[in-house]
């Protein structure tokens, strides 16, 4: 390539001191652009039961005969007719922990496991005495129970349990577990109870989101995942979709595969489908970005029950994407709170998550209130939800509306980053890489990055990718440089583009090759690198793997401009400005031609 003043590698290391300062891209709203930067030669951005009524039987009229003797007269007091109402063998159908996550007790997340097995069963006889038979702990005998309208106590040799009864179903609580019953012939489905097949998805949510006894583990969460979706259950496919869809898994093709166990979860007859598909949609994730048709899908999904489309709506109507809405917080609220209405953990977890974030980026009709918005964050943290605790540490790392502290933004990363959070992971990283809130270093930066690039986070590839190629905390390494910075770019990280494109145009790890560096750059341009832009000029002004055709210089100058003063990079703003100056200059364009451009750019 040719060697001019302004080529590519001379204002790569002009930009050195500012990429050693660490460059951060904000992250608010929808976006994660926060990315390390690095010190180089090239710019980083980076029953009702029925009642027995008992009746007296009529008295004989009383007759006495000399040669009879009459037998003492006695009294019976009569049964409690709501001990006899109730009375009967209530046979156990769940048991279900206080604890969120216990399942060798039979419980997850507040789901009692559906399973009738008959191992636990409880007798309540007329006279108040009964029965307690629990295949774990034992059998007792209950020397007494009363009831008082849908209240019941029942007395054991050893504590008192009291318990409620509504339409033959019982529930009794026993300390530190609830135990279900029910008649025969009851509906048990008042309980919210699930299947021991449809609990191996709640078993796949407590690894995916670290909250089970055991932690995060992407593997764990993936089998158990299978195994129900190979039962026939349609949440398990929706899991599967959603690590496929998120965390970078199954090469080039895994957003395809997200959206078929998303259709398959969709025939089984489950709502989360539709959320899954329309996720896609919404941030253009292996599909055209479609917001009417992402807003379609978790509407449709709220109307069939899964109250998880109403916490995703309100997230599109709060960032003004939802066609049809303004952008209106209360709106939001409303949508949130219905949200909170479900018996999934993870419907009550996200939708206090977006109440937070509402609270955090308010609208016109809604003032910002950082307290509010921490309290329900800290409420969906509390609840294990690792997503919270990395959103409470932006607040605190960015100084979002609150007062900048990298040591509490640490603290609350730390927190997430063991329940598995990727960008947590990351961030963390950057944290270490750049010495903010803690020593630099760039080792454990390095261990923090692999962790969120190997659980799917794209700028965490980018990152790792970084260290790699310069070798911050490991051995230079360009071949693995090369393969993370590609997993990053089709993940849409603009300064991968940025970064392939040098790799090519210098033959770092892959054959040199100015074509390939050329595209690399105008992918990059596209998704709004204004180093991207830049690059892409000097190509068509060099003609550097394309023709060289002045007037596209111009036009991508002028674009590297706009782009520049949008994200206040000054720097590749005065080089895009000097380079049109200079193509003035030698008569390639004229001073009109320049003008227009940019004035296209800025008007």
């Amino acid at each position: 390539m040719k060697n001019r003043s302004s080529s590519k590698r001379y204002l790569a290391i002009l930009f050195a001191v500012l990429i050693s300062a660490g460059m951060i891209l904000s992250s608010c709203g929808k976006s994660d652009d926060d990315s390390e930067t690095k010190k180089s030669k090239k710019t980083k951005k980076t029953e009702i039961s029925e009642v027995i009524e008992e009746t007296e039987s009529e008295t004989p009229s009383e007759t006495t005969t000399e040669s009879e003797t009459e037998p003492p007269e006695t009294t019976t007091e009569p049964s409690d007719p709501e001990r006899v109402r109730l009375a009967g063998t209530y046979e156990g159908y769940a048991t279900q922990t206080k604890a969120e996550s216990h399942p060798e007790k039979g419980s997850l997340n507040n789901y009692p496991i559906l399973r009738n097995d008959g191992s636990f069963r409880l007798i309540l006889n007329e006279d108040g005495t009964g029965k307690w038979e629990d295949s774990m702990n034992g059998s007792y005998d209950i020397s007494s129970w009363t009831v008082d309208g849908n209240s019941v106590t029942v007395t054991l040799p050893d504590r008192t349990v009291p318990g409620t009864i509504k339409n033959d179903l019982v529930c009794m609580n026993d300390t530190d577990i609830y135990w279900y019953y029910a008649k025969d012939g009851a509906d048990p489905s008042i309980f919210n109870a699930i299947t021991s097949d449809e609990a191996l998805v709640v078993t796949g949510d407590d690894y995916y989101f670290g909250i089970g006894p055991e932690g995060y583990d992407l593997e764990k969460a993936r089998a158990y995942y299978q195994s129900a979706a190979d039962a026939g259950v349609g949440k398990g496919y929706y899991g599967l979709g959603r690590i496929y869809a998120d965390r970078m898994l199954g090469g080039g093709g895994q957003r395809t595969t997200a959206i078929t166990y998303y259709d398959k979860a969709i025939e089984l007859g489950c709502p989360y489908g539709y959320v899954g598909k329309g996720r896609l949609y919404e941030w253009g994730t292996g599909v055209d970005l479609d917001y009417a048709t992402a807003f379609q899908f978790y509407k449709t999904a709220a109307d069939n029950g899964c109250l998880l489309g109403y916490a995703c709506m309100a997230f599109m109507i709060q960032d003004g994407v939802a066609p049809g809405y303004a952008r209106n917080g209360q709106t939001s609220i409303e949508y949130c709170q219905k949200g909170l209405q479900s018996n999934d953990w993870y419907d009550q977890v996200y939708s206090m998550y977006i109440l937070g974030y509402t609270y955090v980026y308010p609208r016109d009709d809604l003032a910002q209130d950082t307290n509010k918005a921490v309290e329900w964050l800290v409420k969906a943290s509390d609840m294990g939800f690792n997503q919270a605790m990395q959103r409470i540490g932006d607040l605190y790392y960015y100084g979002t509306n609150i007062s900048k502290d990298y040591g509490t933004a640490i603290y609350w990363y730390q927190k997430a980053f063991e329940l598995g959070d990727p960008k947590a992971a990351r961030m963390l990283g950057h944290c270490y890489t750049n010495g903010y809130g803690t020593a630099t270093n760039y080792a454990e930066g390095f261990r923090y990055y692999t962790a969120a690039a190997t659980n799917g986070d794209a700028l965490g590839a980018y990152n790792l990718a970084i260290c790699y190629e310069y070798g911050r905390g490991t051995d230079v390494n360009m071949k693995e440089a090369f393969a993370w910075m590609q997993i990053a770019a089709d993940e849409k990280i603009a300064d991968a583009y940025c970064e392939l494109g040098f790799f090519y145009d210098e033959g770092e790890a892959v054959a040199q090759d100015f074509t390939k560096a050329f595209d690399c750059w105008v992918k990059g341009s596209a998704l709004g690198s204004e180093d991207c832009s830049l690059y892409v000029a000097e190509c068509y002004l060099d003609g550097d793997g394309v023709s060289l055709n002045y007037s596209k210089a111009l036009d991508f100058y002028a674009l590297g401009m706009s782009q520049a003063y949008n994200h206040g990079n000054s720097e590749t703003y005065g080089y895009c400005q000097q380079d049109i100056a200079w193509m003035v200059e030698e008569g390639y364009i004229t001073q009109a031609q320049a003008d227009a451009a940019v004035g296209y750019y800025f008007d």
